[in-house]
């Protein structure tokens, strides 16, 4: 299973973030979680970020499929869910200028990020 810390993409300073390498050897649809915790006092402004920055920058992107922002009830813990048709895609969105504005708006509200990414599996 692949985890990494995405620190260096927080500060948005890498001209190809670190996100955007191939990662996964996948054809089909791709999956990306992206967990975060909200720094203190912080969880209003992510997902008004998310609703009003992040979500209109990705879905505008050729292969995007979703993008859903779950919160854990009672916490200041959130999962993205970010799915496109192909890793192809994901990594262009990520390469995009509209990437390099929305992620560093949401993820400066969060402590701490993790991701992992995911093949799409579904039943025949």
């Amino acid at each position: 299973m692949m985890r990494g810390t995405l620190l260096a993409l927080l500060a948005g300073c890498l001209a190809v973030p670190v996100a955007a390498q191939r990662d996964f050897d996948i054809d089909g649809p791709v999956e990306l979680h992206i967990w975060m915790t909200a720094k203190a006092g912080h969880s209003d402004a992510l997902v008004k970020t998310f609703t009003e920055v992040f979500y209109p920058a990705v879905s505008s992107m050729p292969g995007f499929r979703d993008a859903l922002l779950m919160r854990k009830p009672s916490t200041d813990e959130f999962t993205v869910r970010l799915s496109f048709d192909t890793e192809e895609q994901r990594m262009e969105w990520v390469a995009s200028d509209k990437h390099q504005r929305a992620w560093p708006a949401l993820s400066s509200h969060s402590q701490e990020t993790d991701y992992d990414g995911f093949a799409v599996i579904h039943p025949k």
